[in-house]
């Protein structure tokens, strides 16, 4: 497809997901303006880009949320039976995933709101990872609640984190000293993230709405059927990323020249949700600059 048209029925699409409802409109996310931040030569490359991002709505985002959470009661009901899946369920405790930097904004504390706003439960099984880790130790199922599994990093850190000043300090430690029963609850996981959590800490088990592999990445570009008249897509990406990426504002602890051009963990993620976009998202999206620049989505 000649170029100027494949760039128009991008952001026609664009247009007619925000239409549909399924993507807020301006100013929560930017299409038509973040294109504009693109000289002629890049902008065919970043139209690829935007053709394949996925934005997931707040009510796609509650739907997911159900739909892991069915899966978990499904799983528990094929291992164990109804009456002690139920009884399981019933009286487990939820906390959330915390990030490199934990805060009152990390994902995972939204995602408990949500699950106790929709199932109806008691504030009383809510609670902070060091409250979650005295009930593991005294025998109860512990569900960890965040919206993305990416490279595993930010689990990897909850699970090590000293959470208490007296044995056991983490759920590492805890894991160590007896058998555990613990569960990872989670809108999206990559398949790194899966692979490194079997190997790192088998004794937690994930369970997903959906499951991403590297072709749902920068890395499996391109995929549509519709694509613009260039030579080497991939090639052209590289470039756009390359003549972009060092103008981004994003992280202190994202600041290497690999984690600004494909995010966190080099995962290149091509996905936000409303209430976020996670740092292995593509930083092109939702980078900030100090030069005249609209990011296409904020992080929060």
């Amino acid at each position: 497809m000649r170029s100027d048209q494949y760039i128009s029925a991008v952001l026609a699409k664009c247009e007619s997901l925000t239409r549909a409802g399924l993507w807020l409109p301006e100013p929560r996310v930017r299409p038509s303006a973040w294109l504009h931040n693109f000289q002629d030569t890049n902008k065919i490359a970043a139209a690829v880009l935007l053709d394949h991002f996925v934005y997931f709505s707040g009510n796609a985002v509650d739907k997911m949320l159900m739909s892991a959470y069915r899966r978990l009661r499904d799983r528990l009901v094929h291992l164990r039976g109804t009456a002690d899946a139920l009884d399981i369920l019933d009286n487990a405790i939820f906390t959330s995933v915390e990030g490199e930097d934990p805060n009152v904004t990390d994902s995972g504390k939204l995602f408990c709101r949500k699950l106790r706003q929709t199932l109806a439960l008691p504030d009383n099984r809510f609670v902070e990872p060091a409250d979650a880790l005295r009930h593991a130790a005294n025998g109860k199922t512990i569900i960890f609640l965040d919206d993305l599994l990416g490279s595993g990093q930010q689990f990897h850190k909850t699970w090590k984190r000293d959470y208490l000043n007296v044995h056991p300090y983490s759920f590492q430690m805890l894991d160590e000293l007896q058998s555990t029963r613990v569960y990872y609850l989670t809108l999206v996981a990559t398949t790194e993230g899966l692979d490194r959590l079997r190997g790192e800490i088998p004794a937690v088990q994930v369970v997903a709405a959906h499951i991403l592999d590297k072709s749902a990445s920068i890395y499996g570009i391109p995929k549509n059927t519709l694509l613009p008249d260039l030579e080497d897509i991939p090639s052209s990406i590289d470039q756009l990323i390359e003549t972009y990426y060092q103008f981004l504002r994003v992280p202190t602890y994202m600041d290497e020249a690999e984690a600004k051009k494909y995010g966190h963990g080099q995962l290149g993620l091509l996905l936000a949700f409303e209430h976020s976009t996670p740092d292995s998202t593509l930083p092109l999206f939702w980078g900030e600059s100090s030069v005249q620049w609209t990011p296409l989505v904020r992080r929060t």
